[in-house]
This record gives structure tokens, sequence and C-alpha cells, in this order.
């Protein structure tokens, strides 16, 4: 009775095994990641925090990019909560940092910014913005945006 229900025990552990690895190859990987082959990427530095939503960068080619970050706003700064929106962003991409720029090519540029994400550390500012509550997502802009089927993107807001 007892190699009966050890047998038993090993073919159960291996089905549910075999159904954990079937569930993993099956499953989509989420849509959090962003492949610059396919992407109009800029590598860079962080030349200026301008407020919550807007970044200077300096591409890896001396050219200065005013960036507006996709699908959020944040307040202005003479608004409540725009001074700690600022803050937030400089303690995640100081001046200085390498940095990596993602033209948004579903938007157009808003007063003279271009519009996309700004990764420093390969963590998005836009996304850590939104989590740590010093913006929220603009849905206005879910439809243009070729960045609003992420997952961090749905997750605040676009359908």
């Amino acid at each position: 009775m007892g190699n009966m229900l050890k047998a038993m025990s090993m073919m159960l552990v291996s089905v549910i095994g075999i159904g954990i690895v079937a569930l993993a190859i099956y499953m989509e990987p989420p849509k959090t990641s962003i492949d610059c082959e396919e992407q109009i990427c800029t590598s860079g530095i962080i030349a200026q925090i301008v407020d919550g939503d807007t970044v200077k960068f300096l591409s890896d080619e001396g050219e200065e990019i005013r960036i507006r970050l996709a699908l959020l706003n944040a307040a202005e700064l003479s608004q409540p909560g725009g001074e700690q929106a600022k803050t937030f962003a400089e303690s995640q991409c100081s001046v200085g940092s390498e940095s990596v720029f993602i033209l948004d090519r579903g938007q157009k540029p808003s007063f003279d910014r271009e519009v996309g994400l700004v990764f420093c550390s390969e963590i998005s500012l836009n996304e850590l913005l939104l989590e740590n509550n010093h913006a929220e997502l603009d849905p206005r802009f879910c439809g243009r945006s070729e960045f609003g089927a992420l997952d961090w993107a749905k997750k605040y807001g676009c359908d």
C-alpha cells in the first residue's frame, strides 16, 4: 500500500509540473519592455528635469531634446504636488544620468517637445511617476500612443 501511495504521489507531482510548464509556454509575456530594434530609441543623458512630465535630454550626438513624457500629466510647478513630482523625477533620473529616450510615433510634438518614454537604469520614468502618485494617466492619448498597450498603461487606465 505504501509503494502504491508513493507512486501515485510521484505521478501527481509530475502531472502538476507538466501543467505548470505548459501554462508558462502558453502564456504571452507581459508587454512591459521596449525593443529598440523596433522603436526609435536615442541614448544620452538627462540634462534637466524641467517638471514632473518634462525632461531635457542630451543625446550622445549632442542634440538637446525636450521631452514630454507620454501618456501622463503631472502637476505644474506652481500647483500642489508639482514640486514633489519634479523632486521625485530627479531622484529617479538625476542630471547627468545615462538614459534612453523612446519616441512615441503615435503622437505629435507638444509645445516644442517630443513625446515619448524616458528610461533611466532600464526603468521607465513614465511608469514610476504613475506608480508613486506623482502623475496621472491621460486617457485621451491611449488610442494614439504606441505605448497605450503596455501593461502599466493598461493598469492606470488605457483600454
